[in-house]
């Protein structure tokens, strides 16, 4: 009588145990049940932009990963050139194990990436693991980079401008910005633009041009480019029927609203200052920026009053969204050390790992159970709130794209070509890109 007793007290045991590991492995303190911790995984070569002031505390023999069986040495590669030295790297047999790559660059070196099996890391837990905006890194059969730092677009607000006309909170809603405009906006006698409400309508002086643009366009519905990893297109100029105008030429209407002197929203021109620079000034209510951004802010005028918010949605809006920048882990094709560099992508994305680097970069945490923990001031709420709803898009060349954007706002401000036009030119462009990727 007393055997099965004990079986059953035994199995129970076996099964909280289980259930134990399961749970710390999903939570993030384990990388997953089927790598064993008692391999050691050797030295693992990792490259990134991030400062090595940042990187070097989480590596340390301090840091979370203290105890595990690996050496991770993080080598600090500057933004700009970042992609020509992997290439250089790899011709010459010296590349890294592990890298940090932005989303766009990571499409875009497909070809000397490993791709992260399902069987090792499955697509439920990481869509249940990581935010949304983390699915552009997903393929058919696997992820090619592990989610790492994300920096969406918020908007920041002049507090001082704001209460001076008695307005308590900032814009919500896209249709505010058409009576607050001219509200806001200050000219002197010769009509030059002393104060603004917006920098909208122009590219050269707006900072993250393409980027606000890209942010209005996602919010109306269009995904800009759409596919698989074996046939990618652009959507941004396309329609679901022909009687039917594409969802962003909404977007880009509104975006240029702000730039004709005709009308009343009137707030921006291409002889004022650059946006960042005139909110900094005090002169520009709103500028829509960054995440990353808010410190440089504070620090190039202390006394500027301002705050952050989540970006204005449209009316009807289901589904909110900003834009948002991802860089992602992703573990090179080439590297000497796979099996580690790997283990390294997984311990880096645990979630104490995630939570101490997010601290140090002062930026939301691209786990789903770190931001769900909110944080105590409003900064970073307004933060938190915009990396759960940020998306992006499969860009084949910032640079290229730029240029597309560039010639699409100006050909539209000139009067050179109507938005559809301007629109199926863009696409037209972007698949070129896309097409010899």
């Amino acid at each position: 009588m007393k055997s099965p007793k004990l079986f059953q007290i035994v199995l129970i045991g076996i099964f909280v145990v289980f259930l134990g590991i399961g749970m710390l492995a999903f939570s993030g303190y384990l990388p997953t049940p089927s790598d064993p911790k008692d391999v050691n995984y050797g030295e693992v070569t990792m490259w990134g932009v991030l400062p090595s002031s940042v990187m070097d505390p989480l590596l340390s023999s301090t840091g979370p990963i203290r105890n595990e069986k690996i050496i991770i040495k993080y080598v600090e590669k500057k933004k700009e050139t970042l992609d020509q030295e992997f290439i250089e790297a790899l011709a010459r047999g010296e590349g890294p194990d592990l890298i940090v790559l932005p989303h766009y660059s990571v499409a875009k070196n497909l070809d000397k990436l490993t791709i992260i099996p399902f069987e090792s890391v499955t697509e439920n837990y990481f869509k249940n693991t990581f935010l949304e905006e983390g699915e552009l890194f997903l393929q058919s059969k696997g992820t090619v980079a592990l989610p790492f730092v994300i920096d969406p677009i918020v908007m920041y607000w002049n507090r001082d401008i704001f209460t001076n006309l008695s307005i308590v909170t900032p814009p919500t809603k896209w249709k505010e910005f058409y009576t607050l405009a001219p509200r806001v906006t200050v000219r002197d006698t010769s009509g030059n633009i002393k104060q603004s409400f917006v920098s909208f309508g122009e590219y050269t002086n707006v900072n993250n041009a393409k980027d606000i643009l890209s942010m209005l366009v996602l919010q109306s519905g269009s995904k800009i480019v759409e596919g698989n990893e074996d046939y990618i297109y652009s959507t941004i100029g396309r329609s679901s029927s022909s009687d039917v105008p594409p969802p962003a030429m909404g977007a880009v209407r509104f975006f240029m609203e702000f730039s004709k002197p005709d009308k009343d929203s009137y707030s921006w021109n291409r002889s004022l200052p650059n946006s960042r620079r005139m909110f900094e000034a005090g002169n520009l209510a709103l500028y829509f920026g960054y995440a990353s951004e808010y410190v440089p802010i504070a620090q190039k005028n202390p006394h500027l009053n301002f705050s952050v918010a989540v970006v204005p949605q449209a009316e009807q809006t289901t589904v909110k969204s900003t834009f948002g920048k991802m860089d992602g882990l992703a573990v090179v094709k080439a590297g000497k050390n796979q099996s580690g560099a790997l283990y390294a992508a997984l311990l880096l994305s645990r979630a104490d790992v995630q939570q101490a680097l997010a601290e140090n970069i002062k930026l939301p945490p691209v786990r789903r159970d770190l931001v769900s923990v909110r944080p105590n001031d409003a900064v970073s709420v307004a933060f938190y709130d915009s990396a759960i709803i940020a998306r992006g898009w499969r860009d084949p060349s910032p640079k290229e794209t730029d240029q597309i954007f560039r010639a699409m706002v100006e050909g539209i401000s000139s009067g050179k070509v109507q938005i559809t036009e301007a629109l199926t030119l863009a696409q037209g462009g972007i698949d070129k890109l896309l097409q010899g990727r």
